[in-house]
């Protein structure tokens, strides 16, 4: 069986992040057919999906240097800041595959805003990270349409797009495939964990639930304004938040849940209609809570982060045939709004407060959006969604581009070496003038730079 490694920066254990779900959830499809190796640069672990081994950094040798612990690997799928971790693995000639599902360097435009030196960091590093893997990477995936778009422009910059890849596949598909998150096959537990960690919510009482991060560049204070006419409707509803702090210790606390809080605080709201769990619910366990809410809610800031995200909590939304309340604007709440299964609304406390209200007392509304989320839900298996990573590594090889070292934008040599071929075809075309006019405006061009 071909031997494919599946690395990630996140930690892997009972707590997940999306990157670390995905990286154990395409080690779980892949095994199928592959021999698969996880890898968590965070340490070792066992992973909560299939019970997989997870090895940590350690295999890669001192500073990432050398991955000969691991014996032979036919194909390598990575993510985020792994590239930097294991320089070995970069210039191995393993083929790999980036996956870009989760556009990092914009939210990086949001991180540490507080501190302008870190965060200028945080967005250099991005770019230089990524400007690397669009020239080393052979395959790449992504999370949807508008983020292949965006990502055939770093492509374009890294010279990727050239003439030997274009003229094997006009379209590119060969080198990024849209490769969306997935849903898994868990099912959600018994009994009521939100009533149950809450005495002030009563058994009858509608929950509109928040699940997953308070991150910088999300918007829970607008719902929190929405709340008020939401209670108008039904004074007994209870907004929870399923937001405690990161598993990925390495990340700074999330600025918005201290922003909720003090606002929930001074609305007198906090404590009985809005409420915050202080921790992050364990992969396992997190499909029951959600199972126990009546509405799922996620709003976003008006910003180039919601163009090009894909909000992974919506497919949990899913899994659980949880109706949906989202500001309109990303692909993925697009998708669950064309399919019948959210109501998206503008980024606004009115907006959301009458789309929330709207729906917190119609049961049959309810019943209509949670029938077309369940139907939404069985197209969007992780077997389905990593269907071009399969069918890649069931040939894995080294870009095109890459075999004939043509992946800096000079494909087919660099332009000292066409230098004698363009002189005759500029001698053929104009003559001697020809040549000369070429040469003194290319010469200005240089010493313009």
């Amino acid at each position: 069986m071909p031997r494919v490694l599946v690395a990630t920066p996140e930690p892997i254990g009972r707590r997940l992040a999306g990157p670390a779900i995905r990286a154990a959830q395409i080690a779980r499809v892949l095994a199928e057919k592959h021999e698969v190796v996880l890898v968590s640069m965070a340490g070792e672990s066992i992973s909560p999906i299939d019970g997989r081994p997870v090895l940590g950094p350690e295999v890669f040798g001192e500073g990432g240097d050398d991955f000969s612990e691991l014996g032979h690997i036919d194909a390598a799928v990575v993510q985020g800041s792994v590239t930097v971790q294991v320089p070995a693995l970069v210039e191995s000639s393993i083929p790999l595959v980036i996956d870009w599902f989760d556009p990092f360097h914009v939210e990086a435009l949001h991180r540490s805003m507080d501190h302008k030196v870190r965060r200028l960091d945080l967005i250099e590093g991005a770019r230089t990270t990524l400007l690397d893997q669009a020239e080393r990477g052979d395959f790449f995936l992504c999370s949807n349409d508008a983020q292949r778009e965006h990502w055939l422009g770093w492509l374009a910059a890294a010279g990727r797009l050239n003439h030997l890849a274009h003229d094997d596949d006009p379209l590119f598909q060969k080198l990024i495939a849209v490769a969306p998150f997935g849903i898994g096959r868990e099912r959600a537990g018994g009994g009521t964990p939100i009533r149950s960690t809450f005495s002030a919510i009563g058994p009858h009482d509608p929950i509109i639930l928040w699940a997953g991060g308070l991150h910088d560049w999300l918007d829970p204070l607008t719902i929190l304004r929405a709340l008020p006419t939401v209670l108008d409707e039904n004074p007994d509803t209870r907004l929870v938040f399923l937001a405690g702090p990161h598993p990925n210790t390495s990340i700074e606390t999330m600025g918005p849940r201290g922003e909720a809080i003090s606002l929930a605080r001074d609305m007198k709201l906090f404590g009985k209609h809005v409420l915050f769990v202080n921790q992050w619910v364990d992969y396992g366990e997190r499909l029951a809570w959600l199972k126990d809410a009546t509405i799922g809610v996620v709003a976003d800031q008006a910003h180039l982060e919601s163009r090009y995200s894909h909000r992974t909590r919506l497919l949990d939304h899913l899994a659980v045939g949880l109706p949906t309340v989202s500001t309109a604007g990303d692909p993925l709440s697009t998708q669950l709004e064309v399919a019948g299964a959210a109501v998206t609304c503008h980024r606004s406390d009115s907006a959301l407060g009458d789309a929330l209200a709207s729906l917190v007392n119609n049961d049959e509304r309810l019943g209509e959006l949670s029938r077309a989320a369940v139907s939404l839900a069985a197209s969007l298996t992780w077997e389905q969604t990593l269907a071009p990573l399969c069918d890649w590594l069931d040939e894995p090889a080294l870009a095109l581009d890459r075999r004939a070292g043509a992946v800096t934008g000079q494909s087919g040599g660099s332009a000292f070496d066409r230098l004698g071929d363009r002189i005759k075809l500029h001698l053929d075309d104009g003559g001697v003038k020809q040549v000369a006019q070429r040469g003194l405006a290319a010469g200005k061009r240089r010493l313009g730079r």
